[in-house]
């Protein structure tokens, strides 16, 4: 009997190890991270540029930084309430939850975006519910530099 080919796949990379997830795909991950770091990059220096910009000059640095302020403060809240306000649990069809989203067995796990249903309509699912391929601390930090860029 011939032995099996060797896995060219190094060991860091492979799944089902104690430290990486069976679940876990690293290029999802590094997109989402990386993705989501560039946005939170031109956010800040954009909004300094807007608010900077329709200011008198000498309340340009005043301006430029309440927008960092803004940024912080919107992270603050994005992980303290706001993020499982907006995906986790239904308290209304519009509104949900708010809740904290900083354990560590809530960020390692699966990220779970929670399903849609038609508003209008008959009430159906218009998006069913969809488990990417990182964790949920991935799908935090990229919701959140969207919510702080809408500042």
């Amino acid at each position: 009997m011939a032995a099996p080919p060797p896995n060219p796949v190094p060991v860091a990379y492979q799944g089902g190890s104690a430290s990486v997830p069976d679940w876990l795909n690293k290029g999802d991950n590094a997109w989402k991270m990386i993705s989501a770091t560039l946005v939170g990059l031109q956010s800040v220096p954009g909004l300094v540029i807007l608010y900077g910009s329709i200011v008198k000059k000498k309340w340009a640095v005043n301006s430029a930084f309440m927008a960092f302020y803004a940024f912080a403060a919107v992270v603050i809240c994005w992980v303290v309430w706001a993020y499982k306000m907006s995906f986790g649990d239904k308290l209304l069809p519009f509104w949900g939850k708010a809740g904290p989203a900083l354990g560590q067995k809530f960020l390692i796990k699966q990220a779970a975006l929670p399903e849609t249903t038609q508003f209008y309509h008959n009430g159906g699912v218009e998006t069913a519910m969809a488990t990417p391929l990182y964790p949920m601390a991935s799908m935090v930090w990229f919701q959140c530099v969207f919510a702080d860029i809408s500042i």
